[in-house]
């Protein structure tokens, strides 16, 4: 019986030791925003956003179509400057709606969560007629 005890408390000892030699932000990591401006057309811009400065330079962000009836499509890839800034400036054939994604990644030890952008219609204006035209 106290084989027993002796037992317990050594396993609750040995939880304990490697509760406390785990960072308390291992699983949570650092939260990241992501931006996406549209106009009409190219380029798309952006910027990556995180309160760790770790978490902003040489990120990978893709663009993203939000298809309807099926999921989404990968357009391009580019990765963010030391500001966090990045661009596309290559056309989207077909693309209606979009979307900008940054990658979860691990910098300096610190785990830089995923993000998504607001999804943007692409040339969303309407087209203007032409009063002379009739």
């Amino acid at each position: 019986m106290r084989a027993i005890g002796i037992f317990a408390v050594l396993l609750a000892m040995s939880s304990l030791a490697a509760g406390l030699a785990t960072p308390a932000s291992a699983g949570s990591g650092a939260a990241s925003g992501v931006t996406l401006k549209v106009a009409d057309g190219p380029p798309f811009h952006g910027r990556v956003t995180s309160a760790d400065p770790a978490c902003i330079p040489n990120r990978r962000v893709l663009l993203i179509e939000i298809a309807p009836d099926r999921g989404p499509i990968d357009y391009a890839d580019n990765r963010t400057n030391g500001m966090g800034k990045w661009v596309f400036s290559s056309q989207l054939q077909g693309a209606t709606v979009v979307q900008a994604k940054v990658a979860q990644s691990k910098a300096s030890g610190v785990i830089c969560r995923s993000a998504r952008s607001p999804a943007k219609r692409v040339g969303g204006r309407a087209a203007r007629r032409d009063p002379f035209s009739e």
